[in-house]
């Protein structure tokens, strides 16, 4: 790498949070939605969304240099396939998630140097309070948190392409959320009922936003500790990006809980970003910096998962890719053996 092409890039790394915010204000002026029907100048987006032309038209501009936008033959905008991504209403819409990268975890990257030095989260010494507390303060951080988290789901779909449902029974998800990757579960697997276990207000908001939905006939709803108890008698359990939330001895407890409740014929699915062992370039690499930064966990190794399954009475048996650097793994019970 010559100095010039090495000054480049350390720039560019440098002013990476330029493009971060960028995509947050575009999500926060929800200019996605306003060009959702057709192309708008810059003159009539400043219109729609009651901001400063100038300055607009700046922003507009270094949004097309990244990519979210684009302009037609006359110089109005468009979005790209990438900022489609930024509509509210449309389907895999990642806005939430901007909108979260962009205020709460932005701020808590900050205090990265606070981190390293004393090993405190930055996003507690900035909010005051740890991620979950700080998002359970009130319903509409937690619905923020928990739509962000909805957004970053677009690998549910091909979960029951990797793994066949055909003859479960009972599939429970632990900490299951609004319930939309058990609902593509159930999709798939019309002759299994599903049981989504998760705290009480989690639980609620849930049951509201199912109701209605093709699969709710077949959706039982529990609430409770996973560090005590969680629903028995299942054949499938799902727990997806649970355990890169919590430290080795956490997530022993939730894993120990699931193994008391699970069928001895049954199989555990995690998914979660792994770490390659190789030191293959990965996103995961990535978010556990974002982990060591916002949360109390880590993402781990497959190696590091294997051991925490066995200690937990659970054999990994299989592991599949999946989109954003995302992996589905199986676990199975370990056979009791006799004394």
């Amino acid at each position: 790498m010559t100095e010039t092409s090495a000054s480049r890039r350390l720039m560019e790394l440098t002013v990476g949070y330029w493009a971060s915010q960028a995509v947050h204000t575009a999500a926060e002026l929800e200019l996605a939605d306003h060009l959702a029907e057709g192309p708008l100048t810059a003159a009539e987006l400043t219109a729609r969304t009651g901001t400063h032309g100038p300055s607009l038209h700046r922003l507009l501009r270094f949004l097309t240099e990244l990519g979210i936008l684009r302009t037609d033959a006359q110089g109005a905008y468009l979005t790209t396939e990438t900022g489609d991504l930024l509509r509210t209403r449309e389907h895999g819409s990642m806005r939430d998630l901007a909108l979260l990268y962009g205020e709460e975890f932005y701020s808590g990257w900050g205090a990265l140097t606070h981190t390293v030095r004393t090993g405190e989260r930055g996003f507690d010494s900035v909010h005051g309070a740890a991620m979950y507390p700080y998002f359970g303060r009130s319903p509409e951080l937690t619905r923020k948190f928990d739509r962000a988290m909805a957004a970053g789901s677009e690998f549910f779909t091909q979960i029951p392409a990797l793994y066949d449902f055909g003859s479960a029974r009972t599939v429970v998800d632990i900490a299951g959320g609004n319930g939309v990757l058990l609902a593509e579960v159930l999709r798939s697997s019309p002759q299994a009922r599903g049981v989504l276990f998760d705290t009480a207000h989690v639980i609620d908001a849930a049951r509201r936003g199912l109701a209605g939905s093709d699969v709710a006939d077949r959706l039982d709803f529990a609430s409770g500790d996973y560090y005590e108890k969680v629903p028995a008698g299942g054949d499938v359990y799902l727990l997806s990006r649970i355990l890169h939330g919590r430290d080795d001895e956490k997530c022993v407890e939730v894993l120990t809980r699931i193994r008391e409740s699970i069928r001895e014929d049954g199989a555990l699915l995690i998914v979660e970003r792994v770490i390659p062992d190789d030191g293959a370039p990965s996103l995961a690499v990535w978010f556990d910096v974002h982990m060591l930064t916002i949360a109390a966990g880590e993402e781990r190794t497959r190696s590091e998962y294997t051991a925490l399954l066995e200690r937990s009475g659970f054999t990994l048996s299989e592991t599949h890719e999946l989109p954003l650097d995302t992996a589905l793994l199986v676990a199975v019970p370990k056979a009791e053996t006799g004394s």
